[in-house]
């Protein structure tokens, strides 16, 4: 691991200054105040449009949408740790969110071009379901077929009408997260446990299936995943 980690915040919040804002930008504090340098993307302010499921991504390596997109992902391949932050909209992540977990698609579950990253997820509610949201986020990320990312850990925040900002505990939570993220990734944690059955189902099914179907269109419709892992030595 490189001497100065490298650490970005990615914000799906509707307000620049809103709960999960805070939250995430004291979990950046942390990040920094361990060292790292750090990256605040906040994405309502990008043109990140839909996928359009044209699957270019896994045969050509490259999304063909002209978009803001690409400078988001190669900020999130170049990141060693990734705080994820959404606000919990009807018990799940906002729509912004899912469309960037939708543009990194299939590309990014085939190659685990995320695999090895360490994740920490951040997410704030009126009431209930922040923390499962939170979780939620981070499982995604790190659930790469030939790789899978590490989580650090999570914050939920139940709000009940308050402000993030004036909460000095969640905020010390999150800045604590930020902390953590850093000490896992120069400590080089593996968390041997973590998402055990879902692993072995990656190992045991997933992964050779999915190997298999990749070397026999590796020349068509999987081509740039196949040169991709075929340069990461995950293909033997």
């Amino acid at each position: 691991m490189k001497q100065t980690p490298k650490v970005v915040g990615v914000i799906s919040s509707a307000h620049r200054n809103g709960n999960t804002a805070a939250l995430v930008r004291e979990a950046l504090g942390g990040a920094a105040a361990a060292g790292a340098t750090v990256e605040e993307i906040f994405l309502p302010q990008l043109r990140i449009e839909y996928c359009n499921g044209c699957f270019h991504c896994i045969s050509a390596g490259e999304c063909p949408i002209g978009d803001d997109f690409a400078a988001v992902q190669s900020a999130l391949y170049e990141a060693d740790g990734i705080i994820l932050g959404s606000p919990t909209y009807a018990g799940s992540f906002n729509a912004v969110m899912q469309t960037l977990f939708e543009r990194l698609g299939m590309y990014e579950r085939l190659t685990s071009s995320l695999g090895g990253k360490y994740l920490a997820g951040v997410s704030s509610c009126s009431g209930m379901g922040a923390a499962a949201v939170a979780r939620r986020m981070v499982r995604l990320m790190s659930g790469g077929i030939f790789g899978r990312g590490y989580e650090s850990g999570t914050l939920g925040v139940p709000l009940r009408g308050r402000e993030a900002a004036a909460l000095p505990k969640p905020l010390r939570r999150a800045r604590n997260l930020g902390g953590k993220l850093v000490r896992d990734i120069r400590r080089g944690r593996r968390f041997p446990l973590q998402n055990l059955a879902g692993r072995l189902v990656s190992r045991w099914i997933l992964r050779p299936n999915f190997r298999r179907f990749i070397l026999s269109n590796r020349d068509g419709g999987m081509k740039a995943v196949y040169q991709n892992l075929n340069r990461r030595g995950l293909l033997p």
